[in-house]
């Protein structure tokens, strides 16, 4: 299992703060994961991941050899990182692979199926802005681990229309869900991301100052645990299997009424 879902797990299933004075308290697990992208200027960008260490770093575009070479020396295993590509074969997921890569994100129609046949690394699925919703039901069952919305239109202020469209998707899958965002988020977003299903938030280094990263990295460390109770991302259902055993009822004809002497 690759570094970066073994991350999605632990912050996932993160239990809430020991309470009392005389509690052990360990490091402090954030509300949900943080993956630096790196879309242009490599040099500059790897460096900026590697002094805010998030949780995952993401290389897209016009990746070279050079720049792989650089995160695999600045990032090595301080920080899971991975690229982004708009298509996979079975060659490149290998190379990747070997040379360093701890998590891909690819798009449905130009990766090839046994490029995402193996498990080392965390496979995520670019989704597009205009995922019809019925096919969702399909893509969860495919062999990825994560999903990947691009959410990066929004850079007021987020409103419930905004949040409806990620309940949209994240109610439909049972796969971790990460939002691509141009802009942090506030701490009263960030707790409605949370509990809506979100897992993770990819945010490009170049588009946002390295300030509000930092704040945002700090405030996803502070956000308040789940509260219990709170409605889980899946729900669970019966197969169609399970109706089709169900003995259809049948009429019963009343029998003859017991004569008074008897």
């Amino acid at each position: 299992m690759s570094r970066f879902l073994k991350r999605l797990e632990q912050i996932s299933s993160a239990a809430p703060a020991p309470m009392g004075f005389g509690a052990a308290r360990g490091q402090r697990t954030p509300g949900m994961a943080l993956v630096g992208l790196v879309s242009r200027d490599y040099s500059a960008g790897i460096a900026t991941v590697a002094d805010l260490a998030p949780d995952a770093a993401l290389l897209a575009g016009a990746v070279d050899a050079a720049a792989l070479r650089q995160a695999r020396r600045s990032l090595g295993e301080a920080t899971p990182w991975g690229v982004r590509v708009g298509s996979l074969t079975d060659e490149d997921a290998k190379a990747y692979g070997d040379g360093g890569c701890d998590l891909l994100a690819f798009p449905l129609q130009s990766t090839a199926l046994g490029a995402v046949a193996s498990d080392s690394m965390t496979r995520i699925l670019s989704l597009e802005a205009d995922i019809e919703l019925e096919r969702l039901r399909a893509l969860d069952s495919l062999p990825v681990d994560a999903l990947l919305l691009p959410m990066t239109n929004i850079t007021a202020p987020w409103t419930l229309g905004d949040l409806a469209a990620v309940i949209a998707v994240s109610r439909r899958v049972s796969k971790y869900v990460l939002l691509e965002v141009s802009q942090p988020p506030g701490a009263a977003e960030l707790v409605a991301l949370r509990d809506a299903g979100v897992h993770g938030l990819v945010v490009d280094v170049a588009s946002a100052p390295s300030g509000s990263l930092a704040g945002l990295k700090a405030a996803l460390l502070s956000m308040p645990r789940r509260r219990p109770g709170k409605r889980e991302r899946t729900i669970a259902s019966l197969p169609g299997s399970v109706f089709s055993t169900v003995e259809p009822l049948t009429h019963v004809e009343p029998g003859p009424e017991p004569d008074e002497d008897e």
